[in-house]
């Protein structure tokens, strides 16, 4: 409308002071003056959820998304709060915009952590192992610590503000997720995608299980390092290399007597089947095809060429091949036909057929002592040294040494389905964002390996396959995937010929089920299946009433750490399944690290735990944390001294909002997050400074007696309007803008940023200074009304409170409540006030006042800039008279450039001649500050000659 600036639905006001506020509905609005993050967050998770503000409403316009599933052991980590900040803003922003939005949350059961942490309380308490119980009453036992226990990371998800939908929670032992597994694997099987095979798997002896490779720690050393690890009452011994002496048997003429090996892990040497050199090394070129006598196993071994594991400027260029027990040499050894030799059992004792006397059943470390004792004896020992660079593989569970072992497991056939999900994010069907991950998914997927997914354990989905055997030999055993026993016959006996149906009828037949589980990624991998895809979850979903969907959520959110162990899994899994993608979109955020880019590590002292920065934390607190885990002596001390020197006083308490919106605007940095504590307290401050803002915006709005359903921008006449007042709202026009277009393209680093830099500079520090004069009854400064002023005022906090709502729910819920919604006599919350489409428009730049806003937004500047220059000089700047007092300001106004014709380059003067007309009318405005003060209006080409000599300049 001409001669208006339209604001739709901004009614807002406040008659009285915060502490007096009396509410007519049950909105838990708080009474105090300070800010205080752990009041303001205390009740309002309880009011959305008993409003049912998280549950999906009855529309067409719907917006699905799925929660990583955190471990049901595990406490929220700083991933953790990271993802749940970023979902929950895209989920309130979508609520705000009309969509039925149904954020699933639930919990894994993680099978090696959970079986772990039971094994380890039930040996406490009653001194039994799971052996000692039995499976089935060892599972009992692990439910009952489930249902004690598991909702702690629910309570700390809540605590964030995270607004799932609580009503479809899931647990991935649940009896409906469990039967989706069981139906899939059998499907798979059947359909020829799973089969069994012995490979090099990673082992954990302490768990007697596979693990995958995201549960191995990688702990690089340099030199000699003594580690407490499971199965040794004393320090283990790492990163040195042991030199072995092996003599070569009928030496050519001329060549080595005998040859040096360098090792790592001398107790391998039962299992060692040859030595390998490389083919261009001229120390040992007529060596090959000749043997050596084994110092140890006192037997000639050959000794092969393999040029793709041997390095000749590596060590000694003479490398031992112990195929049961490393990948690399496992990997020779099919090259080359040798034969793997298992010299430990699953519990990391050497086999009871071991080759040397005296080892079997003793534990792999006193297997390594053994082996060095019986080198020097020989004479074969030739010493050690530090190891340069080595790597020692951990299991993160149990902290203990990984063994590499030949395994038979389960293995699902990866190239097709691994093929078919490539494609969709080649082709865009999934988006993955930022769009440089899109040339990593293709890397993995192209050369994927197939997928172990059996584990040895008693808690997790059990394998359904069932080994089938008839008695006398004459049919061979059997595996068929079935959902029983009974089942499991009957398909056997269908895959029989008719000869062996006939005498299978007649003999005694033994059906007994794998003992493995699951690997939990198998599990998770399906669960977009159970959330989205019914009522037939492994059915087409366009076979269905979900008729033309184009994937079966809207969005995934994770970390990029998990893009190949989690989300390409889904993408395999589910679209084999249902025909259509699991998400449309896959949002990947970094990993987070500290302020110095190093990873987090309890050793580093430098973990952020997200409930100690939202609570608060004393350093002794934090001192306690860090004592749990698999840390050697040095690595707790270092990590202490860490501590201690990063926090020397703990954290204080900054609040979800604070937290949150810090990981929001951290997002911005797409390689990794370097987290400073600094940073979280300035997100603190703001939320502190927007917490000020709003009670002096309601002081003035209660002197002057506005009324909250009277006060409306959208009424206000242009002519009514001051520059500064048309201004503002230009300036709120393009946050709004911004904000919009990056929230729909999921860039909520940008959003976040946008807002935080309208409220800080162009509300407080620029608006707000602007009005003091006429807010404490100096009209004539500044040609403002105060009235219309404070409208402005009332109308820009309503929009800021709802574009920070996704970001900082508690306070903007806090403030919202007591600045639109007062005196309701109804129940209304902040998310459920929606974004009407037009809505940025209503708040629209007058093209009349383009120049005048610019100039405007210039004196902002000098206002502002004054502000910080009486900080930094308090003394010059209240002096009061004085040249030591004066101080120059100078404005600069930007030259125009010109035209697509050349035309109208150089000054606009017309800017200047307003620049200097609004900055005559501002002066007594800011001498009220500064006291004595002198404004020169120059333009970009002449500011310097036109002040050369002055002193004390801030330029603008």
């Amino acid at each position: 409308m001409a001669g208006q600036i339209m604001l739709q639905s901004l009614r807002v006001a406040n008659k009285s002071p915060i502490k007096t506020c009396v509410r007519a509905y049950a909105a838990p609005v708080h009474k105090f003056e300070k800010y205080e993050p752990k009041v303001v967050e205390s009740d309002w998770y309880a009011w959305w959820q008993k409003r049912g503000l998280f549950a999906p409403k009855r529309t067409d316009n719907k917006f699905t998304m799925l929660l990583p599933p955190p471990n049901v052991t595990g406490v929220l980590h700083i991933g953790h709060a990271l993802t749940l900040s970023i979902q929950d803003a895209i989920a309130r922003w979508n609520r705000m915009h009309g969509r039925s939005v149904n954020w699933v949350p639930g919990t894994d059961h993680a099978g090696i952590s959970m079986q772990s942490v039971v094994e380890k309380k039930l040996k406490r308490e009653t001194g039994q192992t799971r052996h000692d119980l039995g499976r089935e009453a060892f599972v009992d036992e692990v439910w009952k610590w489930k249902q004690q226990h598991g909702d702690r990371i629910k309570q700390q998800t809540t605590r964030i503000g995270a607004s799932l939908n609580w009503a479809e929670e899931y647990f991935t032992m649940d009896p409906q997720h469990s039967q989706v597994v069981r139906d899939a694997f059998i499907r798979l099987y059947d359909d020829g995608l799973v089969y069994r095979t012995t490979k090099m798997v990673n082992w954990s002896c302490a768990l007697q299980s596979v693990i995958s490779d995201i549960e191995v720690d990688k702990l690089p050393t340099e030199g000699q390092l003594m580690l407490k690890v499971p199965g040794s009452k004393s320090r283990v011994e790492f990163g040195v290399l042991h030199s072995v002496e092996f003599q070569v048997v009928d030496p050519p003429a001329g060549g080595p007597l005998s040859v040096c090996v360098e090792t790592t892990r001398p107790e391998t040497m039962l299992g060692d089947v040859a030595l390998a050199i490389n083919s261009s090394d001229a120390r040992y070129k007529d060596l090959e095809g000749r043997t050596v006598m084994h110092p140890l196993l006192q037997k000639e071994i050959p000794i092969v060429c393999d040029d793709k594991l041997v390095d000749p400027e590596f060590g000694t260029g003479v490398v031992k091949i112990t195929p049961a027990h490393d990948e690399n040499d496992y990997a020779c050894a099919q090259r080359l036909g040798l034969p793997a030799v298992q010299v430990f059992g699953p519990d990391g004792a050497v086999v009871q057929d071991a080759a040397v006397v005296g080892f079997a059943g003793i534990s792999r470390w006193q297997a390594r002592q053994k082996v060095i004792t019986l080198l020097t004896d020989s004479g074969a020992y030739m010493g050690k040294r530090d190891a340069e660079q080595s790597v020692i593989s951990r299991c993160s569970r149990s902290g203990d040494v990984i063994e590499p072992m030949l395994m038979p497991q389960w293995y699902v056939r990866c190239s097709e389905l691994a093929q078919r999900a490539n494609n969709l994010v080649q082709e865009k069907a999934i988006e993955l964002i930022p769009d440089r991950q899109r040339a990593v998914w293709n890397s993995w997927m192209s050369g994927i390996d197939d997928w172990c997914v059996s584990r040895q354990l008693w808690w997790g989905h059990r394998i359904p396959v069932y080994r089938v055997s008839w008695d006398g030999g004459e049919i061979g055993d059997m595996w068929v995937a079935a959902e029983s026993e009974q089942q499991a016959q009957l398909k056997a006996v269908g895959k029989l010929g008719s000869e062996d149906k006939a005498l299978a009828a007649n003999l005694q037949c033994t059906v007994i089920q794998d003992e493995d589980v699951l690997d939990t990624w198998f599990s998770s991998g399906l669960l977009p299946l159970t959330a989205f895809n019914q009522p037939s979850v492994l059915a087409p979903a366009r076979d269905m009433n979900a008729t033309n969907q184009p994937s079966l959520s809207s969005v995934l959110e994770t970390g990029q750490d998990i893009l190949f162990f989690w989300v390409a899994r889904m993408a395999m899994l589910c679209t084999y399944f249902a025909k259509v993608p699991p998400f449309s979109t896959v949002l990947l955020h970094p990993m987070v690290r500290d302020a110095q880019g190093r990873k987090m590590s309890k050793s580093l002292g430098n973990i952020i735990d997200p409930m100690d920065i939202i609570n608060g934390a004393e350093l002794s607190q934090l001192q306690k944390t860090l004592q749990n885990g698999h840390m050697t002596e040095q690595e707790l001390d270092k990590g202490m001294r860490e501590l201690k020197k990063l926090y020397p006083n703990g954290f204080q308490s900054f609040g979800a909002d604070a937290l949150r919106f810090t990981l929001l605007v951290y997002t911005q940095q797409t390689q990794q997050i370097n987290m400073s504590l600094d940073t979280i307290r300035a997100s603190y401050h703001f939320c502190n400074k927007l917490w000020n803002t709003f009670r002096f915006i309601h002081m003035h709005a209660a002197n002057l007696g506005l009324d909250a359903g009277q006060a409306c921008i959208a009424d206000i006449d242009q002519n009514q309007m001051s520059v500064f007042d048309r201004a503002l709202l230009s300036r709120l026009h393009a946050m709004l803008e911004t904000y919009h277009q990056a929230m729909s393209t999921y860039r909520l680093a940008v959003a976040a940023e946008t807002v935080r830099e309208f409220v800080q500079r162009d509300l407080c520090d620029r608006y707000i200074e602007a009005c003091k004069p006429a807010l404490y009854g100096n009209c004539n400064v500044t040609n403002q009304d105060p009235h219309v002023a404070v409208k402005v005022l009332l109308g820009a906090l309503d929009i800021v409170l709802r574009s920070l709502h996704p970001f900082m729910p508690f306070l903007s819920e806090e403030l919202w409540q007591q600045h639109a919604r007062k005196d309701a006599s109804d129940e209304l919350s902040i998310m459920e006030r929606e974004w009407s489409s037009a809505e940025s428009k209503a708040i629209a730049h007058d093209s009349r006042s383009e120049e005048e806003n610019d100039a405007s937004i210039l004196v902002f500047g000098a206002v502002s800039g004054i502000r910080s220059l009486k900080q930094q000089h308090p003394t010059r700047l209240q002096a009061g008279t004085g040249s030591a007092a004066r101080l120059t300001i100078v404005v600069t106004v930007p030259e125009r450039a010109a035209d697509a014709g050349g035309r109208g380059a150089g000054v606009d003067r017309a800017t200047v001649e307003r620049v200097r007309e609004i900055a005559t009318k501002h002066e007594a405005c800011i001498a009220l500050m500064s006291k004595e003060l002198a404004i020169r209006i120059c333009t970009a080409s002449d500011s310097d000659s036109s002040v050369s000599g002055t002193s004390n300049i801030a330029y603008f």
